[in-house]
């Protein structure tokens, strides 16, 4: 395995605006095919003509299109949104919760081995991202383990194909330079374990992948500014 690559903040890192529309991006990309299902489904089902075998298609496109959606929005309310403002504690049962409906959506399978209860909103926020970051690495199929606790974590994956996703380590690691929407929630996380005082590694060869993070003890929590000007 190559040697993991820890979190150096960049000077360059995008202003709180420019994050924004990345963020906002991303989350417009994961819905976008999901609810265009959902459309080309409906289409089919308002068509008189459409025989019931077209019909009863139309129908699994739908539920299949409702079901990554609800997920993808339920994963992107506690990953990116600030209900309960900073420094709020958030179920990780619920994040679970949300993260195994993404995965349902997946090929790989995920094993999530985490105590359940509230924790920082931070750390559960750096958890979902890096979790949901790390099926890109098996993007074919394989498994994703996750195990630790809210404070320090190892994530894991395994499977016949390893991708090396070399972008979405130098974001995890700080590298802003032309940044893309797809690796934002990376550097998010990055940034959010960085203000902690904790730190970020990560690496991956042909046979595995290796995301471990840990906060700071008792972390306090931070100011949305610190996500780009730590």
């Amino acid at each position: 395995m190559s040697d993991p690559v820890v979190n150096e903040q960049e000077d360059d890192s995008p202003d709180a605006i420019s994050l924004s529309a990345l963020l906002s991006s991303r989350v417009c990309h994961d819905l976008i095919n999901p609810v265009g299902a959902i459309g080309s489904g409906i289409d089919v089902l308002d068509d008189p003509e459409m025989d019931e075998t077209m019909r009863a298609a139309a129908l699994d496109l739908v539920r299949s299109g409702a079901k990554k959606a609800l997920a993808l929005l339920s994963y992107a309310r506690l990953a990116y949104g600030a209900a309960g403002g900073f420094g709020a504690q958030i179920s990780m049962d619920d994040a679970r919760e949300a993260m195994t409906a993404v995965y349902d959506t997946l090929k790989p399978d995920l094993e999530w081995d985490l105590a359940g209860g509230l924790a920082a909103k931070e750390n559960v926020k750096a958890i979902l991202i890096l979790v949901n970051a790390a099926a890109d690495f098996v993007a074919k199929g394989g498994t994703v383990t996750v195990k630790g606790d809210v404070n320090a974590f190892k994530i894991t994956a395994v499977g016949k194909r390893v991708f090396k996703q070399e972008g979405l380590i130098r974001a995890l690691a700080g590298d802003a330079n032309d940044i893309s929407p797809k690796l934002t929630p990376a550097l998010i996380a990055g940034q959010l374990i960085k203000a902690s005082g904790g730190a970020v590694s990560a690496a991956a060869d042909e046979e595995k992948a290796v995301i471990t993070a840990h906060f700071a003890p008792s972390s306090e929590a931070h100011s949305p500014s610190t996500l780009t000007h730590p």
